[in-house]
């Protein structure tokens, strides 16, 4: 077995893991569980269309944002370790089906990355289970502006000469490994690291392809770094993580099976338009 698929098959155990211990956990507390707000069919439905979506590099921390602004179903406080858990088992599912297959990036890049992000992620999980939740919608806003900047100056950048390079080296994979660590500290705090990191990693020279792998797994890695703090805190809300774990996973399992192709200009369209809808929803509360 090669390195990249132990990396895959280690990624995915870990995945099951949380979700087991996510479920587990809600049976536990049956009666908070009924108590919460929302419908668990309807969440159940759209963990599955935004899981099958983020296979293609759409952001699921965005889609569920804009989801939970919309069905008014948690407090402040608990969106960020929401997204958090929610991602850990479907992240893990489309990590595993894009390391399975040969990847046009290098591991020297990726694992140096990977543990960045990772203890970026640690540090992250510790620091935002005390912030209330004013503090945390207003810091989420802020970071979403930024991220919708940086994904605009990626779509104008991409518009002349893509990178080519599968790999980074020196003082470029040293500035991405220091990056990698403070999208992991923001990560964890429910903001969205897909377009920062895009953008990131495209002006530092790697290809399209290169990148979208690099974001994907890291989108993985990274929120398994901080989740046993988070699920140990409770500060979730078990309906919809819940709904991700199950149906959520179908969707990322059915997405990376068939493999779904669209175009850049619609992905970047339909980005853009859910991180003005988010901004606005945050702004507006």
């Amino acid at each position: 077995m090669s390195m990249q698929k132990m990396i895959a098959a280690i990624l995915l155990i870990l995945g099951i893991l949380y979700g087991a211990a996510l479920l587990l956990r809600a049976m536990r507390d049956r009666g908070t569980f009924k108590q919460e707000k929302g419908s668990f069919p309807v969440l159940c439905f759209w963990e599955a269309v935004i899981y099958f979506c983020a296979t293609v590099g759409i952001s699921d921390f965005l889609l569920n944002t804009l989801l939970l602004s919309r069905q008014k179903i948690t407090e402040d406080r608990n969106l960020p370790g929401t997204l958090v858990c929610a991602c850990l088992l479907p992240g893990a599912i489309i990590a595993f089906f894009l390391l399975r297959v040969e990847n046009p990036v290098r591991l020297s890049t990726l694992i140096p990355c990977c543990i960045a992000i990772t203890a970026g992620s640690s540090a992250g999980a510790r620091f935002v289970t005390g912030l209330d939740g004013s503090k945390v919608r207003r810091f989420m806003t802020i970071a979403l502006i930024f991220s919708l900047a940086a994904l605009l100056l990626r779509i104008g950048l991409t518009r002349g000469v893509s990178g080519t390079a599968a790999g980074l080296s020196g003082v470029r994979l040293a500035l991405a490994v220091l990056l990698s660590f403070a999208a992991g500290v923001v990560n964890m705090m429910g903001v969205p690291m897909k377009p920062a990191n895009t953008a990131i990693f495209l002006l530092l020279g790697l290809s399209p392809l290169s990148t979208l792998t690099m974001v994907l797994v890291m989108a993985c890695i990274g929120p398994m770094g901080g989740g046993l703090p988070v699920i140990r805190s409770g500060a979730y809300h078990q309906k919809l993580v819940c709904a991700a774990v199950i149906f959520g996973s179908a969707g990322a399992v059915i997405g990376s099976m068939v493999a779904i192709s669209l175009s850049a200009g619609i992905l970047n369209a339909l980005l853009i338009l859910v991180m003005i809808i988010a901004i606005i929803s945050m702004i507006r509360k």
